[in-house]
């Protein structure tokens, strides 16, 4: 073996026993607490989630490989809903404030300029509330967000973003039964999460004419390069991830837009700036030094 060589094999015994190590790792650690949160920096920022991935296949059958091809025409207008990069008005704009996934919420994003709205939704009663979790919600303001409320004030030159708190498949169904009575179930854009989803979803656009969805790694455990390059070739155009695992994200296909969340502080604007997104989830009233650059995608 020459000298290349034995370097090239070296570096690839080194780089298996680092994520082999951080596998172990992890499989001891708490499921939370900060060693784990340092455990997933390691491996994102230096071993491109190998580990996470190594512990995916091991323990669960999560194949993106599998996903099911979307309806080919898709309409991403959406994504051009605003000046580059795109900012989607987190929880209605109020993320993590008592405010958030509220109407007034909504209105105020709309009046500082964003045209994008995510919006958490559970099921309950028969009901899809706006609301992060499902149950009683103490401390959070109540005026009247439903999924129906929402639709009837939504502005014409505007986009509902949907994060489905209860079950996909029901809670889904149900906006789907919603939007058969409505005008424009154009304007109302899904977040896929699983690549079973794939399915379900291409059997709701063949019911209404729902836009291009968007796929989050959120729920994902395999890494983020193998979840892009799937979803990529499934038809999707927009992929939203969380902030902290973009350093993962070594190869961004082409024609894709890249998302993240959340961006509640400069701090993490000026990540999402240094990285070059194409959209941010954002809370509305944030301002900071620096305008954003236009994303790369």
């Amino acid at each position: 073996m020459t000298g290349p060589e034995a370097r090239k094999a070296l570096c690839y015994r080194l780089g298996a026993a680092a994520v082999l190590a951080v596998v172990a790792a992890m499989g001891l650690v708490a499921s939370t607490g900060p060693g784990r949160a340092w455990l997933h920096r390691v491996d994102s920022g230096w071993l491109g989630e190998r580990a996470m991935d190594s512990l995916a296949r091991l323990r669960s059958a999560e194949d993106w490989s599998g996903a099911q091809p979307l309806r080919p025409g898709q309409d991403y207008t959406w994504l051009k809903a605003g000046a580059a990069p795109l900012r989607i008005a987190h929880a209605l704009g109020d993320a993590g404030l008592p405010t958030a996934n509220t109407l007034g919420a909504m209105r105020a994003a709309y009046q500082a300029g964003l045209r994008v709205f995510e919006v958490d939704l559970v099921l309950e009663g028969g009901e899809l509330h706006c609301q992060h979790d499902p149950g009683p919600q103490p401390g959070i303001a109540r005026d009247g967000c439903t999924f129906g409320a929402l639709l009837g004030v939504l502005p014409a030159d505007a986009w509902l973003v949907l994060d489905l708190k209860t079950d996909f498949s029901g809670t889904g169904q149900q906006v789907v039964e919603r939007l058969k009575a409505h005008a424009d179930a154009r304007r109302v854009v899904f977040q896929l999460y699983r690549p079973e989803d794939f399915a379900r979803f291409n059997g709701w656009q063949r019911e209404i004419a729902l836009p291009g969805p968007i796929v989050t790694a959120y729920l994902a455990h395999r890494r983020v390069d193998h979840v892009a390059f799937h979803v990529a070739r499934s038809g999707v155009r927009a992929f939203t991830l969380p902030l902290q695992r973009l350093p993962a994200l070594h190869e961004r296909p082409a024609g894709m837009a890249v998302l993240v969340h959340p961006v509640h502080d400069c701090g993490a604007w000026a990540s999402a700036g240094a990285a070059q997104v194409d959209g941010l989830y954002t809370r509305a009233s944030l301002r900071c030094g620096s305008p954003l650059a236009a994303g790369a995608s």
